[in-house]
């Protein structure tokens, strides 16, 4: 075979591995890229996730441990039959603060449904849990199972949940909180927003004025939101353990 031949067919088969290794590190690049890409949108999400958590996680928890302790109060140290009956300003506080923590937590839940939701955690099986606990907490407070005493229906939940808010405006665009306890003892005395609380506080003026009642539907309430202080602080790190004592 002839020199230049030869020459040719290396020539060739230099180019054909140059354009091999051209293709396979332009592909290397492009996977490489779309990689780094990927795991820029999973940090940012990352990032995101963690400015949410911190920004609705605490007053949730919050709101979810305050109303859980009342309810334990109420069914284990007889806290509507202690205070109820010692004097007005007490008994005022009584009905208004026990109203006021249940709605407070139809509040936060609200907003979490407006602005983000049900808080995307970047997980499906965490969104698809922290769905499930708010759903439980709602049929624990609705379903006709149990007796009628503190028994709110979905639609009862939603509404309380939007009177309970107030609109901020940030970055042109609307935030909400949920209203502090002096602001919602004054709006008591609007007819109009009184009105979605008449039954529970019958209910909580029937439970003061007797001995004994029924009290499942709180148990089971109150079962439901330890299930989801527990989901929101699996370590303890806001709240210890000897504050998620479940009623017996």
């Amino acid at each position: 075979m002839k020199p230049e031949i030869i020459t040719a067919i290396i020539a060739a088969i230099v180019a054909v591995i140059s354009a091999i290794i051209s293709i396979y590190g332009q592909t290397r690049v492009t996977q490489l890229t779309d990689r780094l890409a990927k795991q820029r949108e999973a940090e940012s999400r990352e990032a995101k996730t963690i400015a949410l958590m911190s920004k609705y996680r605490d007053p949730l928890l919050r709101a979810a441990i305050d109303l859980q302790s009342r309810l334990f109060n109420i069914r284990q140290r007889r806290f509507l039959q202690n205070f109820y009956h010692r004097s007005p300003s007490e008994q005022d506080y009584t009905i208004h603060n026990t109203l006021y923590v249940i709605a407070e937590y139809f509040g936060w839940v609200e907003i979490l449904r407006r602005e983000i939701q049900f808080l995307d955690l970047g997980d499906l099986e965490m969104n698809r849990r922290l769905s499930e606990l708010f759903v439980n907490i709602t049929q624990a407070f609705g379903t006709a199972s149990l007796e009628p005493t503190f028994r709110l229906f979905n639609g009862e939940q939603r509404a309380i949940g939007e009177i309970m808010l107030v609109s901020r405006s940030q970055d042109k665009l609307t935030r909400y909180e949920c209203i502090g306890y002096a602001t919602f003892v004054k709006k008591m005395s609007d007819p109009e927003f009184a009105r979605w609380f008449m039954t529970l506080k019958s209910d909580i003026e029937i439970m003061a004025n007797k001995s004994k009642t029924d009290e499942q539907r709180i148990i089971a309430i109150h079962s439901k939101l330890i299930d989801l202080i527990d989901f929101l602080d699996p370590n303890y790190v806001r709240i210890a353990l000897k504050y998620r004592t479940r009623i017996e």
